[in-house]
């Protein structure tokens, strides 16, 4: 009996044993693929549209030497200007090409060996004279351009600028004179800059066929102004003038002119609408 009971415990070792060698550990997915057979598809961008980039193409420009020559003087109404500023500019499309020279002792300036081209011109002289507007033309290639004369003028001090409405003054209308007091200087660019002079105390004066509403002396505002309210009594140039700081300034505005003429139709309601009376004031 023992006997058949180890018999059988072999037996069904043995089948376990069988069953086990049938599969071994776990099941994993096969390992991808290396052939060279396979691809990758590139994505197709062609259809996207790209956003505009702000800006504008840029030209390069030769700025070589060239064979033209630019001389000339710098003149103001009192002579020639020595140490002026002359700011010399080669335009080229939306292109500038720009040098700064000195003008000499005799007032003369020149530029040598530039290219051929539309040329723009300035000169100033800190801070009292100044170009505002610049001298332009066109150069050849092996032009010797000698005679470009530069001429600057006065600014700098005290300056008065006058305007009136209406303009012109009618006889017998009321009218607003505003007076503006500024102080001029030309700067390191040759750009004349005027600066409002607040709180100074202007005086109107005149002979002329006016009648002031208040009084003829004001003070400047925020704005380097001052308004009055006035009436011209005669027709013609009726001469007005302001005092800064003890400094006389001629206004000069324009001839009082006469009210215009009206005309009145007036048709009497037991006449015919053709039959018409015409006065004339």
């Amino acid at each position: 009996m023992r006997r058949s009971i180890v018999v059988l415990f072999l037996v069904v070792a043995a089948l376990a044993v069988a069953a086990c060698t049938k599969k071994t550990g776990y099941d994993f997915p096969p390992p991808p693929s290396t052939s060279p057979d396979e691809s990758t598809t590139v994505p197709d961008f062609s259809s996207v549209r790209l956003a505009a980039v702000p800006g504008r193409t840029t030209t390069t420009v030769d700025n070589s030497p060239g064979q033209a020559h630019i001389a000339g003087f710098v003149v103001a109404p009192q002579g020639a200007v020595p140490g002026a500023s002359v700011h010399v500019e080669r335009l080229v499309g939306d292109t500038v090409l720009a040098i700064d020279v000195a003008s000499n002792p005799d007032g003369s300036f020149h530029v040598d060996n530039v290219k051929g081209g539309r040329y723009r011109l300035r000169a100033w002289r800190m801070p009292d004279l100044a170009m505002t507007t610049p001298q332009v033309f066109f150069l050849n290639g092996n032009e010797n351009k000698t005679n470009v004369n530069l001429q600057v003028n006065q600014h700098s001090g005290t300056t008065v600028a006058p305007a009136i409405a209406p303009n012109p003054p009618r006889v017998g209308d009321p009218a607003n004179l505003a007076v503006q007091v500024t102080t001029v200087v030309v700067d390191q660019t040759g750009i004349v800059r005027a600066t409002p002079v607040v709180g100074v105390q202007v005086d109107l004066q005149g002979s002329g066929g006016w009648q002031l509403q208040q009084s003829s002396t004001a003070f400047t505002d925020g704005n380097g102004e001052v308004i009055w309210s006035l009436t011209c009594t005669a027709p013609g140039n009726q001469p007005l003038s302001v005092a800064v700081a003890g400094t006389g300034y001629p206004l000069n505005l324009p001839p009082c002119q006469e009210p215009a003429a009206q005309t009145f139709s007036t048709s009497p309601p037991d006449t015919s609408p053709r039959n018409t009376t015409t006065t004339r004031f």
